[in-house]
């Protein structure tokens, strides 16, 4: 039960942050929000969830993906030149996974129209290659700054999360501006042609 009460929570917590990013995306798209205020919830909750299961598959690709193509090589009997493929191929399925975390988001978190989604955006493409650079920086900048347990105990794990939940927002912020700046002119150029 306390389990239980405990992810419940804890996606009610980070569906709150959806809510901000989708409140974020409504500025930088332009738009007002008309949905009601249980379905941008709903949304929310959906995006929560969806966002967490992609996220946590390219991790798992990443992180234990040679592991992933020697199991499937055994079972199968693919034999070494799968895993040698695997190996290769692993990192562009973990980038469409992120890609289309980031299209979920533009897709669905604003107020926007069903015509007005379009899959694949250039602002998906920014966004992610934004948030790689982002978070090598931060690891980069933690190898050489790595004083936050020192300093603040166990609090310094909690602020470093933070600090890089906040430079992923930015690298979502920026991304959904160029969908704006990219689909602003798209309008424009249609408009003068008539």
């Amino acid at each position: 039960g306390k389990l239980s009460f405990g992810l419940l929570a804890a996606l009610w917590a980070a569906s709150n942050g959806m809510g901000a990013i989708s409140d974020t995306l409504n500025t930088a798209y332009n738009v007002k929000e008309s949905r009601r205020w249980w379905r941008v919830r709903l949304m929310s909750v959906c995006l929560t969830v969806a966002l967490a299961i992609l996220i946590l598959a390219a991790l798992a690709i990443v992180l234990v993906g040679g592991t992933i193509g020697e199991a499937l090589a055994t079972r199968f009997g693919l034999g070494s030149l799968f895993t040698t493929i695997w190996s290769v191929i692993q990192w562009p399925i973990a980038l469409i996974f992120v890609l289309t975390t980031f299209n979920l988001i533009y897709n669905f978190a604003p107020s926007i129209s069903p015509a007005a989604r379009r899959w694949m955006t250039p602002g998906a493409f920014v966004g992610v290659g934004l948030w790689l650079i982002v978070s090598f920086g931060f690891r980069v900048y933690l190898g050489f700054f790595d004083s936050y347990s020192v300093t603040y105990g166990s609090l310094g794990a909690v602020i470093v999360l933070m600090l890089w939940f906040y430079l992923s927002g930015v690298a979502i912020l920026v991304g959904g501006e160029v969908n704006c700046e990219y689909g602003y002119k798209q309008v424009h150029k249609a408009r003068s042609k008539k």
